[in-house]
């Protein structure tokens, strides 16, 4: 375990493993606990009622490692000095940048739906779609997208994060610095001249190149489509993580079409593009930005993959981010560093503390929707429902009939007349504001058998299911912590 002290006035002292001196402290009242400690392996941030004197403090380095990564964040802190070169701690950050994507991605479904359906309204009233001079054109161009963002936001909370518990000025930041190749990584023998001149050179637009690249013929009949109805289709579907590159579009009639969407027929074809440089990408764009933004701060140093993959070998060590970083902090540009070859005492403190994030706000307001329920007067068992919704809805399962579906099985069996069927009003229910739910993902909170995290709340099981201990019911649970954002778990 370490602990992590600042003074009275908030001034940032070396991390220590010297619990028993804590423990004195704490019990004669000479200091208090800020932060942390609430569950096994949780660091503990304490404030000691005294002023430090950094005469007494020794001159050291404290060298900082970061592996920059898009769903993981890697990172490692070393303690340098006299001849010692001590592992304080590492750990992986688990971000939500991913889960930022599929929200946005969920938004504009709902919103491309509620135009469409505002559309046909006008047009059904007034016989024309009225016009709508679009909004987004005033509005101020951003330099980065909300994924972007988010990613940014991320390394700098990590940062934040270690820089609030050992002092920044005797600290020093590695990060690794790759600039990503996406043309390359596709084709690895590119030429200079054919980086302006892709796939689509010369081609109007996506659909275009992939109707000639398939020479205009279905690609599962083979019937030549040239002058007829044609569909370019997603091999991988756009809703299943697809990308609308020309590798993961292929040519059908629409026939052909038809039967794969229904799932008889599937593509000849499998796609090698789902998204599979959209991490790196993303990275790509933001290291420029986060490098300078580093720079500002604390002395800066890079280094790369091939260095950090090279050292991580000749020390046998195991491919992850926590490792990655750990080599990071003790390479530059040109490679392990010759400096610390003179320090002959390495140590590992063994301590890892890794992160997850949480949404710290829900927005939605409408929690689900209930379906019309559809009962029969008179039945033995009044709470048996016997259809949902007038009309079968998609999605709806294959075993839950609606009301026209059981209108013709009673008119089959002649007894429609006979029943006198009882409708219920479907409703909206709203979701409860974000300050009155009573846990959250992030929250921490005990039980029976010990202390975790939230990861998730069953309302209607009354369960809570959390990071190491599982699912808990809901009576032996007691939150401990509102917890929200970047947490330790």
């Amino acid at each position: 375990m370490i602990v992590f002290v600042v003074d009275s006035r908030n001034n940032i002292g070396h991390p220590t493993r010297k619990c028993d001196m804590i423990r004195r402290l704490l019990k004669r009242g000479k200091a208090k606990v800020l932060k942390g400690g609430l569950k096994s392996g949780q660091p503990i941030l304490v404030q000691i009622f005294k002023k430090f004197d950094k005469s007494k403090t020794i001159d050291c380095e404290f060298r900082v490692g970061i592996d920059p990564g898009y769903k993981h964040i890697g990172y490692c802190v070393y303690k340098i000095y006299n001849t010692n070169v001590i592992k304080l701690f590492s750990g992986e950050v688990e971000t939500r940048t991913s889960d930022v994507k599929d929200n946005l991605d969920t938004r504009r479904m709902y919103r491309n739906n509620r135009r469409g359906n505002h559309r046909k309204n006008n047009k059904r009233k007034f016989k024309v779609a009225k016009f709508k001079h679009p909004i987004w054109k005033n509005r101020r161009k951003h330099k980065f997208q909300p994924t972007h963002w988010h990613l940014i936001n991320s390394h700098s909370n990590l940062l934040g994060w270690i820089f609030d518990r050992i002092p920044l000025d005797q600290s020093k930041l590695h990060v690794e610095y790759n600039k990503f190749d996406i043309q390359k990584m596709i084709n690895p023998n590119i030429r200079n001249w054919q980086y302006a001149k892709g796939m689509q050179y010369g081609f109007e637009n996506t659909k275009l190149y992939v109707r000639n690249r398939d020479n205009y013929q279905c690609q599962i009949c083979k019937k030549d489509v040239g002058r007829l109805p044609n569909e370019v289709h997603h091999i991988v579907w756009k809703s299943n993580g697809g990308s609308d590159s020309p590798l993961n579009l292929i040519l059908l009639c629409p026939e052909c079409h038809k039967k794969v969407h229904a799932c008889k027929i599937v593509c000849p074809t499998k796609s090698v593009s789902v998204n599979k440089y959209r991490a790196a990408g993303v990275l790509n764009s933001c290291m420029k930005h986060m490098f300078a933004e580093y720079e500002d701060i604390i002395p800066t140093q890079d280094t790369y993959g091939h260095i950090t993959n090279a050292v991580r070998k000749q020390w046998g060590l195991e491919k992850t981010h926590a490792n990655d970083a750990s080599v990071i902090a003790i390479c530059d540009s040109n490679g392990f560093m010759e400096e610390l070859r003179q320090y002959t005492q390495w140590s590992d403190e063994d301590v890892t503390i890794n992160f997850k994030q949480y949404r710290r706000h829900v927005r939605n307001w409408i929690h689900r929707h209930e379906n019309r329920k559809y009962y029969i007067d008179g039945f033995k068992n009044p709470r048996k429902v016997f259809a949902w919704n007038r009309n079968r809805r998609s999605g709806q399962a294959k075993d839950k009939c609606c009301l026209t579906e059981l209108k013709q099985k009673l008119i089959s069996k002649n007894v429609l007349h006979k029943v006198k069927i009882i409708a219920k009003p479907g409703r909206t229910i709203y979701r409860k504001s974000h300050n009155d739910m009573l846990f959250k993902p992030g929250d921490i909170i005990q039980c029976p058998k010990g202390v975790d995290v939230v990861k998730s709340w069953a309302t209607t099981q009354r369960r809570i299911v959390t990071e190491h201990l599982g699912e808990i019911k809901q009576r032996d649970c007691t939150k401990i912590l509102n917890n929200s954002g970047m947490c330790v778990i």
